[in-house]
């Protein structure tokens, strides 16, 4: 009788399929537009460069020997710097074209050398942007810290190289060689923490990763937290379908031949998961071919993707049996997806969100769990996060549907009614 009932339900999905194809496309349409916005702009999924403005204000020694140092190295592989007055910076971030704008204000070298007032950089960041914006301000974050640094350890110094750089005239060669002296004696002292620095990266993992042929996708990234929205949105779809069979009465001669409802709505659960796992099948697959991903560990990751289609079968069959109405459910259901949509890290990474909601609610979600699972296979990070993740999606859908079918069979029987 199941497999009947399966059969009949899949023809009626193949007769009218726009609302499964939709839910399809649309994730795979969000992430091509966020990952061509944000991501690289090259093939090899490397991170493109930042455009930032920097607006001088100081023009002293100091802030150019900053300015300098930001463009050149490692920095210039990532920034695209541009120097302009404030109009122009605050015009450019206005028309989207730089993702951020720095300011270095008038005084700045003399107040950090005098250690006498506060000294901060103004940082305005382009509210069209989230990723470019938020490195920016983590880069300039660093700056700070190795400012502050060099104030603590040579903050004895300072007077006499302001004094070097206020002088008018020829350059004081022997004031600047004795402070030069001076600064390789402290250096000397450090040599054990710096040379080499306690602190370091090596680039051979990201040697092996292109030589493995595996490179960080921000397509990779972005389409789980989206997969996992639409995922829930199929489910519903599939199991609301109940209530259908309620409106047009199929439900009704349904009855008159068998007593007990739980096979029709068993079928549903079943429908459910078919159409989950089908539509996750062409998300990720087609989502690999479509933006050039390449799936690390396929076979964990089609587990993890089961048993979060268990959860989301039963997560929607227990929404709709909480609902009693198909127009009651179309209120409900939307709202309370994209609200666990938003607090799982479907719309941006859930490290982002306030500290509460990051550290105690965040890991309590079952869609936060399933993203995390599929990044963590995608990142490299062990076996552990993704088979607890898939352990704990399994039991809890398992629970859902036993409890939702119930509670169905239960109203059903009460008369409910679309």
């Amino acid at each position: 009788m199941l497999w009947n009932l399966l059969i009949k339900d899949l023809n009626r999905a193949r007769r009218n399929p726009w609302p499964y194809l939709l839910n399809l496309a649309l994730p795979l349409c969000i992430t091509g537009l966020i990952g061509l916005v944000f991501g690289p702009s090259s093939k090899g999924g490397g991170m493109g460069q930042i455009k930032l403005a920097v607006v001088d204000e100081d023009d002293s020694v100091f802030s150019s020997f900053l300015r300098g140092a930001m463009n050149q190295g490692e920095a210039k592989k990532y920034l695209d710097l541009r120097f302009l007055e404030k109009e122009s910076a605050l015009a450019q971030i206005n028309d989207n074209k730089v993702s951020a704008v720095l300011i270095i204000p008038a005084g700045f070298t003399q107040s950090y050398l005098r250690n006498s007032d506060a000294v901060e950089f103004e940082l305005v960041k382009n509210p069209a942007q989230s990723f470019y914006p938020a490195i920016v301000e983590e880069f300039m974050r660093v700056v700070v810290a190795a400012l502050n640094a060099v104030s603590r350890n040579l903050r004895g110094d300072f007077p006499e190289w302001l004094e070097v750089l206020e002088k008018e005239g020829r350059p004081d060669v022997r004031a600047i060689a004795r402070l030069t002296e001076r600064l390789g004696e402290k250096f000397d002292r450090l040599d054990g923490f710096l040379f080499p620095p306690l602190v370091g990266y090596e680039k051979e993992t990201r040697s092996k990763e292109k030589d493995s042929g595996v490179a960080v996708n921000i397509f990779g990234y972005l389409l789980p937290g989206l997969a996992a929205m639409f995922i829930l949105f199929l489910a519903d779809n599939s199991v609301r379908d109940l209530y259908r069979e309620i409106r047009l009465k199929t439900f009704d001669r349904f009855r008159t031949l068998h007593h007990r409802v739980l096979p029709m709505i068993s079928s549903k659960v079943v429908l459910s998961m078919t159409v989950v796992i089908l539509g996750s099948g062409i998300l990720f697959l087609g989502g690999g071919w479509i933006f050039r991903i390449q799936w690390n560990r396929p076979m964990p990751m089609a587990l993890l993707i089961l048993a979060y289609g268990l959860f989301a079968s039963g997560f929607m069959a227990l929404l709709a049996a909480l609902a009693r109405s198909e127009r009651r459910a179309d209120v409900l259901n939307s709202v309370i997806v994209l609200f666990l949509s938003f607090l799982g890290g479907s719309f941006f990474p859930a490290r982002q969100l306030p500290a509460f909601l990051r550290d105690h609610v965040c890991p309590m979600m079952p869609n936060y769990w399933f993203i995390e699972g599929q990044r963590g296979l995608q990142s490299g990070s062990g076996d552990v996060l993704w088979t607890v993740s898939a352990l704990k999606l399994a039991i809890v859908g398992a629970v859902l549907v036993l409890v939702a079918a119930t509670l169905f069979q239960r109203s059903l029987a009460k008369g409910a009614r679309a």
